[in-house]
C-alpha cells in the first residue's frame, strides 16, 4: 500500500508539472492532469441507522480525448475518501464510517455551446475499488474502533454533473449514485471484541455524493 502511494505521488507531481502544455491548443485533441475534490458523502439503504452527510476529499489524474460535433470523453483515476456520519455516540455504536476507495470515473462530456467548451455537461460510469474502510467512535475518540468492516471489494456508479473550463483550469461538480448493495455481512467489532451497532447485517448500503473539483 505503501509503494502505491508513493507512485501515485510521483505521477501526480509529474502531472503538475506537465499539464500547462497539455491544454487544448490549436490541433491538440487532449488535455492531461491532476484534480483535486471535496465532497459530501452518505449511505442509502437499511443496514445503518439514518445516516448524514459527511466531509472527504479525492486526488487523482485525469486524460480528456476531444472528438467531433463538441463530445470528449474523460478517463479518471482518483483515490477517495467517502462514508457517512450517524448520532450513535455509546461506546459501543458508531458516530462515522470512513472509506477509501480508487475510482476509474469514465466521463462522456458535452458541449453545451458549439466551438466552445468553456460549459459541458457531463455522463458516465464509475467502477470503484474498496482499499480501506474505517469505523469511529465515541469510546475510541480519534483512533478507529474497527477496520475492514465486510463490505464488497467492488463498487459501481452512474455519474452525471457539470464542468466549467477556463484556459489555465476547470471545475468540475458530479453527483454520484452506487448501484451496488456493497453489504457483505458488516459483523462489526471493535478491537476489543465488542460488537458494534445497531446494524442490519443483512441490510442494504449504497454509496451517494457529491463532489467538486478542480482540475489543471
Amino acid at each position: 500500500m505503501n509503494d502505491f502511494f508513493i507512485i501515485l505521488l510521483l505521477l501526480l507531481t509529474f502531472s503538475v508539472k506537465k499539464s500547462y502544455s497539455q491544454k487544448y491548443v490549436g490541433d491538440d485533441k487532449f488535455k492531461a492532469g491532476l484534480k483535486a475534490g471535496i465532497s459530501l458523502n452518505t449511505f442509502k439503504g437499511n443496514a445503518f441507522t439514518t445516516s448524514y452527510f459527511t466531509r472527504g476529499f479525492s486526488l487523482g489524474l485525469y486524460y480528456r480525448q476531444k472528438f467531433k460535433n463538441g463530445i470528449h470523453f474523460q478517463t479518471e483515476i482518483t483515490p477517495a475518501i467517502r462514508g457517512a456520519k450517524f448520532t450513535n455516540s455509546s461506546d459501543t455504536g458508531y458516530e462515522k464510517i470512513n472509506l477509501l476507495y480508487i475510482d476509474f470515473t469514465q466521463l462522456l462530456i458535452k458541449d453545451l455551446n458549439k466551438n466552445n467548451n468553456t460549459h459541458c455537461l457531463l455522463a458516465g460510469i464509475q467502477p470503484s475499488v474498496l482499499l480501506q474502510s474505517w469505523v469511529y467512535n465515541n469510546y475510541y475518540k480519534l483512533s478507529p474502533a474497527a477496520r475492514d468492516i465486510a463490505l464488497n471489494s467492488i463498487d459501481f456508479s452512474i455519474v452525471a454533473g457539470y464542468q466549467l473550463n477556463k484556459k489555465t483550469f476547470g471545475i468540475q461538480s458530479l453527483i454520484k449514485i452506487g448501484l451496488l448493495n456493497i453489504n457483505r455481512g458488516l459483523n462489526m467489532r471493535d478491537h476489543d471484541g465488542r460488537r458494534l451497532g445497531p446494524t442490519n447485517d443483512k441490510g442494504t448500503i449504497r454509496n451517494l455524493s457529491l463532489e467538486t473539483s478542480i482540475t489543471f
